[in-house]
């Protein structure tokens, strides 16, 4: 029997079950033009966050193991169907350290097995409630729409902070509140009350995507699977983009019009105060998210609180 109270031990053993419950997801050995692709996503070195997060909310309420690895597997297969098809609109040849779908086989072999993967994610919540299905429709959605933001603000030098951060709550706020909600539902809680769980799964999004920007700049290549600086050359709006050009528009616009490697916008980035400007930011709805914690029992957030620091010290 696991030790629930050790967080370690607990997101381990969590871990170890997810992954048993993906490789017994039922799926056809032919066509391999289908099938190879998605095995191949389902063998990935994701991180499985999101699942892990639908178990921690749903172990604070005492909910069913089986019903939270139902959603976790779900949000999982729905985080893929978006990576999948997001490498073939911004041309990232490399995912989770890599050769993407498109990079691996081709544009249309990816876009089937994305197509197939959000399938498979309806199909693993086979016997939970309507609410529950609604809800996973409306973010995947909601994502969507971010994902079509995203797109929309490439190469946009006019895109406020605000916008940015409604893009990123969309693309991916969403989905960690989806995973806090339905982890909630699963317990008992009301609808409404699981909605303030949404709340915080939504700031925990916030402050990992402006991470995820930050360590782009700053992270490790090794450890981050793509090539950083990705999505500033590719004209992507990112928090320490939007903050530099707030900071002094003209400095920024002379700066971006010559040819600048990564370390020169690491540098840049330092000396305007950006790099400061950023993790104050990454700080605040970490701390908006800890603050969404407060309707759980105190006794049972700690794994919760311990996740979100998880989050707020990654590296990679």
């Amino acid at each position: 029997m696991v030790d629930i109270n050790s967080y370690e031990k607990n997101i381990l053993f969590i871990k170890g079950e997810i992954e048993k419950a993906f490789q017994k997801i039922p799926l056809n050995k032919t066509p391999n033009y289908l099938y190879d692709p998605i095995q191949y996503v389902i063998n990935g070195k994701g991180k499985r966050l999101r699942p892990i997060l639908v178990h921690l909310v749903g172990q604070a309420y005492n909910a069913i193991p089986a019903d939270l690895m139902k959603v976790g597997i779900a949000v999982e297969l729905l985080h893929n169907f978006t990576l999948v098809h997001d490498d073939i609109m911004d041309g990232d040849d490399t995912r989770h350290g890599q050769k993407s779908v498109h990079n691996k086989w081709d544009n249309s072999t990816a876009i089937l097995s994305g197509d197939a993967l959000f399938v498979l994610a309806q199909l693993s919540l086979k016997g939970l409630s309507d609410f529950i299905h609604q809800r996973f429709n409306e973010v995947a959605l909601t994502i969507c729409e971010g994902q079509g933001m995203d797109k929309e603000f490439e190469n946009n030098s006019s895109i406020s902070m605000g916008e940015y951060l409604i893009m990123i709550g969309k693309k991916t706020g969403a989905l960690l509140g989806l995973c806090a909600e339905l982890g909630a539902i699963l317990g008992g809680l009301s609808k409404e009350d699981a909605h303030n769980l949404f709340e915080f799964g939504l700031n925990l999004g916030l402050a990992f995507q402006i991470q995820d920007d930050f360590l782009e700049i700053f992270g490790h290549e090794s450890n981050m699977g793509k090539s950083l600086g990705s999505d500033i050359f590719a004209g992507k709006q990112t928090a320490l983009m939007i903050l530099a050009r707030d900071n002094n528009s003209n400095k920024w616009e002379e700066f971006i019009n010559t040819k600048n490697s990564i370390s020169d916008y690491q540098s840049y980035f330092v000396k305007n105060g950006i790099k400061t400007g950023t993790e104050t930011i990454i700080q605040h709805y970490i701390y908006k998210a800890e603050k969404g914690l407060k309707v759980i029992n105190e006794k049972k957030r700690n794994h919760l609180r311990q996740f979100t620091t998880m989050i707020l010290n990654r590296t990679y």
